[in-house]
């Protein structure tokens, strides 16, 4: 059982990156999309959707400073995902190793690169032969698998392997530790969408904040309605915003021939 789940969330990640790379996008490694396909694959959309809304939020705060990525959000939803479905586990546990799960599979990343690095005299020696052919086809197969390889295995090993004994972990503590990984949970999740809003944050959007805050803890709606209703007052936002614009820029554009019409009146 261990072994598909596996396999299948494995494949998932391949999936992803594959698209990814070979596209130029940098939307199937986001925990949103990541968590969704691989809930697909195993069978629980709702797990891989849930779990996929809660892991974005934490890290899409998180921003690469130079070349330093503090933890790899891709690899750390699919194994996340992977492990609530197959032990059935609630949704709390996973989230709170996530931060320690993504820095470990960056670490391996990192450990991974000189690996990489060493291969450019190879790719300079087949550019200068001037087979674009062979060239573009090597550079997919690298970005495919190549780049990724040690990341497969990781993530294979460790849902096949490692679910059991972390499942018979998990069982020997007692429930306060549990409530405190749930609790912990949902602290994360706030942190990261906190880094967010400290990110982006200004006085005239602000205030959309506030309200959506207001909505679902005082009038207790669910998340589409609230999604819904602040969706709608920033799209007339955005358009009367847009339409302030554009007159600014026609008052622009007429102030220099009043000033040239101005200037000839004067001449003459």
């Amino acid at each position: 059982m261990e072994v598909s789940i596996a396999l299948l969330a494995t494949l998932s990640y391949f999936i992803g990156n594959a698209i990814d790379r070979c596209m130029g996008w940098q939307t199937f490694e986001r925990p949103i999309v990541a968590g969704t396909l691989t809930g697909i694959l195993l069978g629980d959309l709702e797990t891989g959707i849930l779990m996929g809304a809660s892991l974005e939020a934490i890290f899409m705060g998180m921003s690469p400073i130079g070349g330093a990525i503090p933890a790899d959000p891709f690899p750390t939803a699919v194994i996340c995902v992977a492990y609530t479905i197959a032990t059935g586990s609630k949704m709390g546990v996973a989230i709170g190793l996530s931060i320690p799960i993504g820095a470990l599979m960056q670490t391996v990343k990192t450990l991974w690169a000189p690996v990489l690095a060493s291969m450019s005299a190879y790719w300079e020696k087949l550019a200068k032969t001037g087979n674009v052919k062979k060239f573009r086809r090597l550079s997919i197969l690298q970005s495919v698998f190549g780049d990724r390889l040690p990341i497969f295995f990781v993530l294979f090993f460790s849902i096949a392997f490692g679910t059991k004994g972390l499942q018979s972990l998990f069982a020997m503590l007692p429930d306060w530790v549990m409530r405190g990984f749930t609790a912990g949970a949902g602290m994360m999740t706030a942190i990261g969408f906190a880094i967010l809003v400290n990110m982006i944050w200004d006085n005239k959007i602000g205030i959309f904040l506030v309200f959506g805050f207001v909505l679902a803890k005082y009038l207790k709606l669910p998340a589409l309605p609230i999604a819904i209703i602040v969706a709608t007052i920033a799209m007339v936002y955005f358009l009367v915003m847009s339409n302030t614009i554009s007159d600014k820029n026609e008052t622009i554009k007429t102030k220099p021939n009043a000033k040239n019409e101005d200037e000839e009146e004067d001449f003459f």
